[in-house]
């Protein structure tokens, strides 16, 4: 098999205080970061599948913008369970939306208002 010509290793949010960010995502997510310190430049999520891309918080003196461009989308196998616990780490409900085909999602924002979407996926 041919390796891809390009491919996502990394999502990364700019942020002042990138520690809040490490320990939200990293409860939503399950997952671990990698060792740092309040002066570490850049902190690391690992990856969910051993190829997957990982999430990376870069320790800025101010962010650029609050207007953020892109989002992530979080499949979820529980839409409640998880904006409850977004909500009690310190995350936004934005918005809550439900199709006519059962299709549902919410937009939610992270403390420090990046925004992400999460819509129910996993069936058990």
């Amino acid at each position: 098999m041919q390796k891809p010509r390009a491919q996502v290793t990394t999502v990364m949010f700019n942020s002042e205080k990138p520690e809040e960010l490490v320990r939200f995502w990293s409860s939503i997510l399950e997952v671990s970061a990698h060792p740092h310190t309040a002066e570490t430049e850049h902190i690391w999520l690992m990856p969910q599948e051993p190829n997957g891309f990982k999430l990376g918080f870069q320790r800025v003196a101010k962010k650029l913008n609050t207007n953020a461009e892109v989002h992530l989308d979080i499949a979820v196998h529980d839409l409640d369970e998880i904006e409850k616990q977004v909500l009690e780490l310190g995350g936004k409900v934005i918005q809550r939306t439900k199709l006519d085909n059962g299709f549902e999602w919410r937009v939610l924002h992270d403390p420090q208002d990046n925004p992400f979407c999460i819509y129910q996926h996993f069936t058990d």
